[in-house]
């Protein structure tokens, strides 16, 4: 079950599995905010109102997911999502074709994004499952190469193809991508062996599990450091999206192609990033990417076209490749190993609750003060600065909890 490189070969298939479906949804998903701001002719503000109520669904599925597949195991959560979220965004397709009514559309996203919370924290949980503790940083870096070089391709072709065929039409291919991801986690062999015994309503029940969560001190910084993370990061994909049509006046293939900067940044830069990652720890590379992120979106405000918000692109990039596999490695460091599942399925809530925020007050900037350019994505990086300080006090928090464990260990031993 080990690969040549050491790692275990699950992490390839979900790899690669991710790559797929991250490719066809990023072929409609990156254009769908202007499919419904313009296109359709509503305000920016009601797509967020949809964003808000489609990710508050998949928050409470990735809580409850995690939660889940700790007792019945990772792959049938993860293969039932994918196929089934597969068939929702054909008929999320032909709702596009038939210039549906927006309630119509509004629920399809819903469902397919909170169909999205069955797999990314089952998914990284698997990952984190059949991994030893010094690979981990090595085997999220690979997950985050696997989404990313679906986003490398996807929302170029999906500009292209845009200029074709309806858009309505692409959805289709979007659902293709999903179905053949799912065959591809039929053969993963499950690393959780379901539960003999009934749990007990303290096990499975969501509001203990994000209690617990809250409760603990190093975990709490985490969580709200990945709340802040999601909230800024996700106004790349949806509120920069619209800003660079609507105010740079830039073409859906140029949206398309900076998406894809951003794409094969990553798959340029992650490898080398997993060396910085190793070398210096998550202890400096969690803090320091934070800040580095907030500098990214300050620059976009100072953008006037193409060339400088690619800068500022390949920027967020850079710590983008930092951030990612630092974060999932901290989550495997602190969960306990019989609740990894539950560990990331919080996580995963804090994450999902923050990209459903994010295109709301995306939509209220853009409304308000997006003519003043600088501005705007002054008071989007002002949340960067509030992420860094969370982790911060996280690493230091982790640290401390560390050393507390070594000294009671050696003082049971002594």
């Amino acid at each position: 079950m080990t690969a040549r490189s050491g790692l275990d070969r699950r992490v390839w298939q979900m790899a690669f599995a991710r790559a797929v479906s991250a490719m066809g949804l990023s072929l409609v998903m990156s254009f769908l905010g202007i499919y419904i701001v313009e296109t359709r002719g509503y305000p920016a503000w009601i797509y967020g109102v949809i964003a808000l109520a489609a990710n508050l669904g998949q928050s409470m599925t990735n809580a409850w997911a995690g939660n889940l597949s700790d007792r019945i195991g990772r792959r049938p959560l993860i293969t039932t999502a994918l196929f089934v979220r597969g068939a929702f965004v054909a008929v999320l397709g032909t709702l596009v074709m038939l210039d549906a009514p927006l309630w119509s559309l509004a629920a399809g996203v819903v469902v397919t994004t909170t169909l999205r919370g069955c797999f990314e924290p089952v998914a990284y949980a698997l990952v984190a499952d059949v991994v030893t503790d010094d690979q981990r940083v090595a085997a999220f870096g690979i997950q985050r190469m696997g989404t990313n070089l679906g986003w490398a391709i996807g929302p170029a072709l999906g500009g292209v193809l845009t200029l074709v065929m309806p858009y309505g039409a692409v959805f289709y291919l979007a659902a293709a991508s999903l179905f053949i991801a799912g065959a591809v986690t039929l053969g993963v062999i499950d690393p959780v062996r379901k539960a003999l015994h009934v749990p007990s309503s303290s096990d499975g029940d969501l509001r203990s599990a994000l209690r617990a969560g809250m409760a603990d001190r190093v975990m709490r910084m985490l969580l709200l450091g990945t709340f802040l993370c999601a909230l800024m990061e996700t106004q790349m994909f949806s509120t920069l999206s619209i800003y660079m049509t609507e105010k740079l006046r830039l073409t859906k293939a140029d949206v398309g192609l900076l998406y894809t900067v951003n794409g094969v940044g990553v798959l340029v830069l992650q490898l080398p990033a997993l060396a910085l990652i190793r070398r210096f720890g998550i202890r400096l590379i969690l803090p320091w990417s934070s800040l580095f992120d907030t500098l990214g979106f300050v620059l976009i405000g100072f953008g006037a076209g193409f060339g400088f918000t690619a800068v500022a692109m390949a920027v967020l990039t850079c710590a983008e490749v930092l951030f990612d596999p630092s974060q999932q490695t901290a989550i495997a460091e602190v969960a306990d190993p019989a609740h990894r599942g539950r560990a990331y399925g919080v996580v995963g809530f804090a994450t999902t609750v923050g990209i459903a925020c994010a295109p709301l007050l995306g939509g209220i900037l853009l409304d308000t003060i997006g003519d003043h350019h600088v501005l705007m994505w002054v008071a989007v990086a002002a949340i960067g600065g509030a992420q860094t300080l969370c982790f911060v006090a996280f690493v230091r928090r982790r640290g401390h909890a560390r050393a507390a464990f070594v000294a009671s260990r050696a003082a049971r031993t002594s």
